[in-house]
């Protein structure tokens, strides 16, 4: 659960239509086409760093939304060599990006290389006349390089019309006891909280039941789909401890472990969306939250804080389950957008030091998702209904079983000739 956050500010501005104006700084301030682009000097803004041809370039990022993103403008100035020939019609945008075809679209997290679709985390959007990309952008393909350029599928040309292909390249070691197809995955879901511990209180509701209620239907959903194997942490008004909760999925080992919970702000108006993933905390605001999820109801005797988490994260920031997790995220998240764009805000992919998340990524990826907030009177309303609850099941199953197929897709041996 997490109080409401609010987005800040940025720089570099792209025209509506045509290429993106030339920028020059001047005092402190980006000035493009002669109009100021309104930095502070005196606070400089939070930066991103890309290793482009043996140089580091840092640019400047914003948070309009839970997730840090980087103007195009920047972009297309800094890496003239690598991005070029940008151009902007409507909510596309298109560019030369290592000497293919890039095209993104604003509110799509798929975005085209050559005659690849890939998917991001979290989408790009337009803000203040401006088009923004993701950070991931910078630091995922500008630094690494552009994703594999293995000839995709023809069902995958077209990212809405196959929209859980992402063409990350696998990781370095597959995930043997997870990759054959003959075999069931054996999901554990856990609905947040329970017994003494009712989690966020809304005005007609507890999110102990609201989560609950949705976990129960996703097993029913996943019980109804081939090559599923769901398994609850608890099915009625229990507390269950942290601990027990990851021991439950690694003694059942677990192939993913999907936690639910719901949100809530001090500001009634506060909506949306998440998923998260487990991570430093990237704001106090976080930090918080963790830290009361992570306490449960003894406040007095935690066992684990987010500072536990953080020194554990050491050692754990580059393992299989990790990466793993963030990209099962990026499924979810896209899935529940479909079933709610025009009802709630996106609020992206984060990441976070929950204490649950710790114990279950030592065997299987692991995310907490956040269907929504039952401090807001319209969110409360349609997350305790029937529909509501079945449509955000839904959608996590579908994510489920996409990032299954997704995982075959990339891992699975390739069948022996003529077979």
């Amino acid at each position: 659960m997490a109080v409401d956050r609010r987005g800040g500010g940025g720089r570099g501005r792209v025209g509506a239509e045509g290429r993106i104006a030339v920028a020059a700084v001047v005092a402190g301030q980006v000035v493009l086409c002669g109009i100021p682009a309104g930095i502070d000097a005196q606070a400089p803004p939070e930066t991103v760093q890309a290793e482009v041809s043996g140089r580091t370039v840092s640019f400047p990022i914003a948070r309009h939304r839970a997730y840090p993103a980087v103007a195009a403008a920047d972009l297309a100035l800094a890496l003239e060599s690598v991005l070029e020939d940008v151009t902007r019609n409507g909510v596309f945008l298109r560019a030369s990006f290592h000497g293919e075809e890039v095209a993104f679209e604003a509110e799509s997290p798929f975005f085209r290389h050559g005659g690849r679709a890939v998917q991001l985390a979290n989408p790009p959007y337009e803000e203040g006349g401006a088009f923004w990309l993701p950070a991931e952008f910078v630091t995922r393909w500008v630094s690494e390089g552009p994703p594999p350029a293995a000839a995709a599928s023809e069902g995958s040309r077209d990212p809405a019309s196959n929209p859980a292909s992402p063409s990350f390249p696998p990781p370095a070691d597959p995930l043997p006891d997870r990759v054959d197809p003959t075999a069931p995955w054996r999901v554990i879901i856990d609905p947040g909280h329970g017994g003494r511990d009712p989690g966020t209180l809304g005005n007609e509701s507890y999110e102990k039941d609201v989560v609950l209620a949705i976990a129960s239907r996703l097993s029913e959903e996943l019980e109804g789909r081939e090559m599923f194997e769901p398994y609850m942490t608890r099915n009625t008004d229990v507390y269950v401890d942290l601990d027990q909760r990851s021991q439950f999925a690694v003694d059942r080992a677990g192939d993913l472990f999907v936690s639910i919970h719901a949100n809530a702000a001090g500001d009634e108006r506060a909506r949306g969306f998440e998923t998260i993933f487990l991570g430093q905390a990237r704001s106090e605001e976080a930090r918080e939250v963790a830290l009361r999820e992570n306490r449960g109801p003894e406040v007095e005797d935690a066992a684990g804080s987010p500072s536990d988490v953080q020194f554990i994260l050491a050692g754990l920031d580059r393992t299989e389950n990790l990466a793993e997790s963030r990209l099962f995220a990026g499924f979810v998240q896209n899935s529940i957008r479909r079933v709610r764009r025009g009802g709630s805000p996106d609020r992206g992919v984060i990441q976070g030091p929950w204490w649950v998340l710790l114990g279950a990524l030592v065997r299987m990826p692991s995310v907490i998702v956040e269907v929504g907030f039952l401090s807001n009177d319209e969110e409360e309303g349609y997350l305790n209904g029937a529909e509501g609850q079945e449509a955000i099941a839904r959608a996590i199953a579908d994510a489920i079983a996409a990032y299954r197929a997704d995982v075959l897709r990339r891992y699975a041996p390739a069948p022996e000739p003529g077979c």
